[in-house]
């Protein structure tokens, strides 16, 4: 594979260059055409840019000889003006001649036609533009234009001629003079440039903005980026840009271009064909005398002769490696000549995809190869890197109908570039091998294993065998070596103890000294689901892998994981258990790093003590997972048994054995909580909750009513109870009270037990109960684990009629992406969710996307847990059709269910009821 990418990459680069070459030519003929046409742009703006200064400074320039008259007469006749009218009357007769301005000082002394300017006389030169001022400034002669004055009732554009009167630099006064648009241009005659198959802009710089203002141009629209330029200055900038209509290349000469690369580049692709073909043919020539016909490796001839050309070459050590397959001319005559030939075309694909440093391959003879790596290695990585290699040349052989599997042994050295001599190296790895093998016995070495694995080494092999009898012993072997790991007392995952391990161990130690002290110590990685769930189940194998590794510094041998997640540890130390506790929270103090991702850890600590706390293994394995739950469902970190577990324990058998009573007899209690509908503004829904008296006017928590059920195998027999009173609640009461629909709980446990779709059809069957109006509620996590499981059986619930909602959205996976996915038809948000919407922008806009994501899958949601009328607003701006939660109502008895929806809805507080 990566010799075929590599000849794809070679011929690519040599398309590549043979296209490079020849576009060279077109280049370097393009370059040179642009330059000339570019040095004749150049030319031609040299002569307008000195016309257009004759004409600016000189022919058009009447401004000029009217100032040397007005400097002559001042200095004469300063008080009279008529000499103004007289130089400048002749002037005014001119068509393309639009007015002339004499200022005395700042002043405007006179203004001809007077009978359109004459009214302006006495104005100051700061009434003008900033033209006159510049003028005033510059003490020289100032073009500017096309402008159109203000007090010009004609608008003309025109372009004005300001010439200062300077006496030994002294500002006295000036001339404007302002001649036709249209009359200036054809002046400088730019429309010749464009007749000369030139594109042009006249534009000058606004010195007070400093936009760019065009004067004139050929045509609108054109990019004058790559366009020859001069600049001049009156005493703006102006700058005049030129370039070919056609471009700098015609396209006659661009198609030219491309005709002569083509022709160019066809003669260096036909001598590169000519050329690869011949290299072809002598590679042909060359694999057939190096080559061995059957696996396409080298022969011996032809691996000699490539192990010296890498001797003669670099100074980096070459691994030598030489494989036997022992009794491979018997193995063949088992396997016939078809699938010898498989075996024989695979190994060049198998070594190609096994090393990835630059190697040799060859075949010996029928059954030996020959492997050469330019990598430096040492003698572990020689081991592992033979033993691996070893199995790509592995042989699967039928006996008696039965696989079995024939493997290569192999011998490897060490040659270094220029000391070594190939075939000296070839013959002494091979000499060495056989010695090797002269000196084994292959009885005294199984029996050298067994010896080990009697001893408790865990990596014993027995597979290293090339005789075929001596492999079916092996084998035999090895699968009584895996049915004893089977049954032995570790976690073959983590190389750790298992719980029966714990057991033994414990019981050894109680056994041998009753005396002798000891600590139990669980440690449980909280919410480590996500890590799987998020992530994939490798990660969290190396999360456990690392929490093994360091739960190991205090425990060493000691160690057990007896759940998926649940470490214990033994100590015999007489430290306390808060101070081994809090020592084990510092190992977790660092996030554990996996790859580029780092965790933090939280855990949660049990302890309890022998035999404080229990005088056989399992009682005490028995409390402290008591203690270890008392920490999970009271959120502490550290759990240590005592006398308030003890009560805990006991309060938990009285609640299971009143669950158990009132199941019996029929006394649990069901109650209600309506549901509102928005759109129509009434209860249409309800959900049933159980409640278990406490035998002293109140009653237990319901979570730990439920969670006791299923943790005592009750939860079927509770839930069989919630649902058939939900339903004759329903069919008595549902149509009088306008309940469209009852929602009932539903656990994992009862969703995964046989047939557990056609019993819970039966009981609402039973009821009489219209499928359609039972909605069953499962929890949001509890169904993403088990989601595999659960889809049939949710799938035929659904097609009965019965609805399916997501209860307690937002609090575990609360991904939007599967929703499409799930056999779900209602989504009820969590209160954790709802009760952040007023004071974090971020829920909401979560509540947004849930809401649009649910209409966009056809899905029903439920805000629950909504307390205030602020939260029912923003809840109900959100687009949620149900709310649910102690804003409207508590949950009720049935009877005062009944009584609360004759009254119907009513407009709430922002107390709850």
């Amino acid at each position: 594979m990566n010799k075929r990418i590599g000849r794809r990459i070679s011929r690519a680069a040599v398309l590549l260059l043979i296209f490079v070459v020849a576009a060279l030519p077109g280049v370097a003929l393009r370059c040179a055409i642009v330059e000339v046409r570019q040095r004749e742009a150049e030319n031609i703006l040299f002569y307008y840019r000195e016309k257009i200064l004759l004409q600016m400074q000189g022919t058009m320039n009447e401004a000029d000889s009217l100032a040397q008259t007005a400097y002559v007469m001042e200095m004469e006749q300063p008080d009279q003006l008529f000499w103004f009218e007289r130089a400048a009357g002749h002037l005014l007769k001119r068509p393309e001649v639009c007015f002339a301005f004499w200022f005395e000082g700042d002043t405007l002394a006179s203004a001809l036609p007077r009978d359109e300017f004459g009214d302006l006389t006495g104005s100051g030169l700061q009434d003008f533009s900033y033209i006159y001022t510049m003028a005033k400034v510059v003490k020289d002669l100032v073009v500017e234009g096309p402008i159109v004055m203000e007090h010009d009732n004609r608008q003309q554009e025109v372009f004005l001629f300001l010439k200062p009167v300077v006496e030994e630099g002294a500002y006295l006064g000036q001339v404007a003079v302002a001649l036709d648009r249209d009359y200036v241009l054809g002046q400088i005659g730019l429309d010749e440039l464009y007749a000369k198959g030139y594109d042009y802009e006249l534009w000058r710089v606004e010195p007070q903005n400093g936009n760019k203002e065009v004067i004139a141009g050929s045509r609108a629209d054109i990019d004058f980026s790559q366009a020859q330029k001069t600049v001049f200055h009156l005493p703006t900038q102006w700058t005049l840009s030129i370039q070919p209509v056609a471009g700098w290349l015609s396209p006659g000469q661009r198609l030219g271009l491309v005709l002569l690369c083509a022709v160019f580049g066809a003669v260096l692709l036909s001598l590169a064909y000519l050329a690869g073909k011949n290299v072809r043919q002598r590679r042909a020539l060359l694999k057939a005398t190096y080559v061995d016909k059957d696996t396409g490796l080298y022969n011996r001839i032809g691996f000699t002769a490539a192990l010296g050309d890498w001797l003669k070459q670099g100074n980096t050590p070459i691994m030598l490696f030489y494989f036997s397959i022992e009794g491979y001319t018997q193995a063949i005559r088992r396997i016939g000549p078809e699938e010898e030939t498989a075996f024989l075309k695979g190994i060049s694909g198998r070594i190609d995809g096994f090393i990835h440093n630059p190697f040799l391959a060859g075949r010996l003879d029928a059954g030996s190869y020959i492997v050469a790596v330019r990598e430096e290695m040492n003698q572990t990585q020689q081991e592992d890197f033979a033993r691996g290699l070893s199995l790509e040349f592995l042989l699967q052989v039928r006996i008696n109908e039965e696989k079995n599997f024939l493997m290569a042994r192999y011998q490897y050295a060490c040659c270094r570039p220029g000391e070594d001599e190939a075939g000296k190296a070839i013959s002494d790895l091979i000499h060495a091998y056989y010695i090797r093998v002269s000196q084994e016995s292959p009885v005294r070495m199984l029996t050298e294993k067994c010896r080990q694995l009697i001893e408790g080494k865990s990596d014993v092999i027995f597979d290293e065998y090339t005789d075929l009898e001596m492999m079916e012993l092996s084998k035999t072997f090895n699968r009584y070596r895996k049915q004893v790991e089977q049954l032995a007392y570790s976690d073959p995952v983590f190389n750790v103890g298992n719980r029966p391990k714990f057991l033994r161990d414990t019981n050894m130690l109680i056994s041998y000294d009753r005396k002798r002290r000891f600590s139990l110590y669980c440690v449980d990685i909280c919410s480590f689901s996500q890590y799987n769930d998020l992530f994939s189940a490798s990660i969290g194998d190396e999360i456990l892998h690392e929490v093994r590794r360091r739960l190991s510094r205090p425990f060493g041998s000691y160690l057990y994981r007896i759940n998926g997640d649940v470490f214990l540890g033994v100590s015999l130390s007489r430290e306390s258990a808060q101070s081994v506790a809090a020592r084990l929270q510092d190992l977790f103090a660092a996030p554990i790093t996996v790859g580029k991702l780092s965790f933090p850890l939280q855990i949660r600590i049990a302890a309890c003590r022998y035999p404080e706390h229990g005088e056989t293994p399992g009682e005490l394995l028995d409390h402290i997972q008591s203690a270890l739950r008392f920490a999970k469902e009271s959120g502490q970190a550290i759990a240590i048994y005592n006398g308030r577990l003890d009560e805990m324990i006991r309060t938990e058998a009285d609640i299971l054995g009143r669950l158990k009573d009132a199941v019996r007899q029929k006394t649990l209690e069901v109650w209600y909580q309506p549901i509102m509908l928005l759109e129509e503004n009434e209860y249409t829904a309800a959900e049933a909750l159980v409640r278990l008296p406490n035998g002293k006017g109140g009653y237990f928590s319901a979570g730990q009513v439920i969670s006791l059920a299923e943790r005592n195998g009750m939860v079927e027999a509770l839930g069989d109870y919630v649902l058939t009173q939900a339903c004759a609640f329903l069919h008595e009461y549902g149509d009088r009270l306008g309940i469209r629909r009852m929602g009932i709980n539903l656990s994992v446990q009862q969703l995964l037990v046989g047939n557990s779709a056609g019993h819970l059809l039966e009981l609402i069957g039973s009821s009489g109960v219209d499928p359609r109006k039972v909605t069953l509620e499962i929890t949001e996590s509890i169904l993403i684990q088990s989601i595999d499981q659960a889809a049939q059986v949710l799938g035929k619930l659904r097609q009965a009629g019965i609805h399916v909602a997501l209860d307690d959205f937002g609090v575990g996976y609360s991904s939007l992406n599967y929703l499409s996915n799930l056999p779900v038809d209602i989504l009820k948000i969590d209160r954790s969710l709802t009760k952040q919407i007023l004071t974090d922008q971020k829920q909401l806009a979560l509540l947004k996307s849930i809401v649009e994501m649910a209409r966009i899958n056809d899905l029903m949601v439920v805000a629950e847990g909504v307390e205030t009328q602020a939260e029912q607003a923003i809840i109900t701006s959100a687009g949620v059709q149900y709310i649910q939660g102690y804003y409207y109502a508590r949950p009720m008895p049935g009877e005062k269910l009944t009584e609360f929806l004759k009254q119907g809805p009513v407009i709430h507080s922002e107390t709850p009821q």
